[in-house]
């Protein structure tokens, strides 16, 4: 293994220790904008059962007017049972008296079902609140993690950039731009290693001639044909992908 080849493996390295960190980052982050769209979500149908409710409660003092009349209307019509003089004016006023009972009867009805849809809303409404809670909690901690670590994470970047720049100065500066070049283009991975004729980092064989002369062990820098990134067989199968 060529003298650049053990340098790009100690750089690589530090390259990965940083995508770790930074993707450590991203993760908190993303779980906090999980959350605040969740809360968004929450708040936005609570904000929806608001005007939902306050309509069922309109639609409940309709009822609730139309049963008072129709109450009113079956007390005046049983005063005047004792005011009817015959048999006609009895049937009519037994057709009111029941058309009376009949609205009485379907207002309550209607009444009892608003109640329960109105029940429901508050439940839900009730549900979606403990929700925001429970997520206005969580979203905290994340929060105060997120700012307990940043501090850590920006140290461990800083120190592993100081041992790269170390590294990056023992490599010709053609070699450290290629392998940086080809790192930003695949995955933040500019070097593989060849097991068994393949490339670890696209899977696929490379050339039989390419891995001769990577197995004598060349000073000259080789790319896989596939994924470009910088080949090297690991003579001693200590060296990562």
């Amino acid at each position: 293994m060529s003298d650049a080849i053990r340098v790009l493996e100690q750089i690589q390295r530090l390259d990965l220790e940083i995508g770790l960190t930074e993707e450590e980052e991203k993760r908190c982050l993303r779980d906090i904008e999980g959350i605040e769209a969740e809360l968004k979500k929450a708040q936005e149908e609570i904000e929806k059962l608001k005007p939902e409710t306050e309509a069922l409660k309109g639609q409940m003092s309709s009822v609730d007017e139309k049963i008072r009349i129709s109450v009113e209307k079956l007390a005046r019509d049983e005063k005047r049972l004792n005011e009817i003089k015959n048999a006609k004016e009895l049937g009519a006023l037994n057709k009111e008296i029941s058309a009376a009972n009949k609205s009485k009867k379907a207002g309550e009805e209607e009444k009892a079902r608003l109640a329960g849809a109105i029940d429901e809303k508050n439940d839900l409404a009730g549900s979606r609140l403990s929700f925001v809670a429970a997520k206005n909690d969580e979203l905290n901690r994340l929060n105060h993690e997120l700012a307990a670590k940043k501090e850590t994470w920006a140290s461990a970047i800083s120190n592993i950039l100081e041992r790269k720049e170390s590294f990056k100065a023992g490599l010709r500066p053609d070699i450290f731009k290629k392998y940086e070049t080809i790192r930003a283009k695949r995955g933040g991975i500019g070097l593989a290693k060849v097991q068994d004729e393949t490339c670890q980092g696209c899977y696929i064989h490379i050339p039989p001639q390419v891995y001769i002369i990577l197995k004598r062990g060349v000073e000259e820098l080789l790319t896989c044909p596939h994924c470009h990134r910088i080949l090297y067989v690991d003579t001693q199968g200590q060296a990562t992908v």
